[in-house]
C-alpha cells in the first residue's frame, strides 16, 4: 500500500507513532517532539526517585529543559507546515536518518518513566541519560540539514543545550564516582548561572 506525504503525516499524528519511512522535515519535527516528551518523562521520574537534593535538582532542571525543547520543536513544526515544507527527503539521507530514529529509544513511544523506575544506581541512570542525550544530538544535527536556512538557528540552539546537558551529566557522574560524600552533601543551585 502506498501513501502520499499528507496521508503519512496524518497517520503519524493520529496514531502517535513513528512511521515506517520518513518523508519530510515535518515528520522529523514530530520525532524530535517525541524525543523531548520521552526525555521529560524520564528525567521527571529520575528526579522523583533521586537520593540527595543535588541529584534531584539536576534531574528536575533537565526535565524542565526537555519541556521547553518540546515547545520549541512544536513551534518549529508549525512553521514548517506554514512554509509548506513537504518535499520528500532524499532517499540516502532519509535512510540514514531512519537508522538514527530506530536506534534512539526516546524517539519511540516508550514508557520512559518505567525505564527510569528500573534504575537503582545513580551512575547507571546518568550513563543511560548520557546515551539518550548523545543520540539526540546526532539526530538533531541531521534534522538541522532538513530545516529551511532561516530556521537552522533554532535547531542549533537546541543542540548547544543538549551539549550542556551532556557536560552537566559528565560532571555529575565524575563527582559521584570520585567524591560521593562531598557530592551528596553539596547544595549548589543548578540553573542559568551554570550554563
Amino acid at each position: 500500500m502506498v501513501f502520499n506525504i499528507f496521508e503519512v503525516g496524518l497517520m503519524q499524528i493520529w496514531q502517535k507513532e513513528v512511521v515506517e519511512v520518513l518523508n519530510s522535515p515535518i515528520e522529523l519535527a514530530e520525532i524530535a517532539m517525541n524525543i523531548e516528551k520521552n526525555g521529560l518523562a524520564f528525567y521527571t521520574a529520575l528526579a522523583s526517585k533521586a537520593q540527595g537534593e543535588k541529584v534531584k535538582e539536576i534531574f528536575s532542571f533537565m526535565a524542565e529543559e526537555e519541556k521547553e525543547h518540546y515547545t520549541t520543536f512544536k513551534k518549529l513544526k508549525e512553521k514548517l507546515i506554514a512554509y509548506g515544507v513537504l518535499e520528500p527527503l532524499e532517499e540516502e539521507y532519509r535512510d540514514y536518518v531512519q537508522e538514527l530514529v530506530d536506534s534512539n529509544v526516546f524517539s519511540k513511544d516508550i514508557d520512559a518513566a518505567e525505564q527510569a523506575a528500573g534504575l537503582s544506581d545513580p551512575v547507571e541512570a546518568i550513563n543511560l541519560a548520557l546515551g539518550f542525550e548523545k543520540d539526540s544530538v546526532i539526530f538533531f544535527l541531521q534534522f538541522r540539514k532538513a530545516v529551511p536556512e532561516d530556521e537552522k538557528f533554532v535547531v542549533e540552539e537546541l543542540i548547544a543545550e543538549e551539549n550542556h546537558h551532556i557536560n552537566r551529566l559528565l560532571v555529575m557522574r565524575k563527582a559521584i564516582i570520585e567524591t560521593p560524600e562531598e557530592f551528596y552533601q553539596s547544595h549548589v543551585k543548578i540553573g542559568d548561572a551554570e550554563r
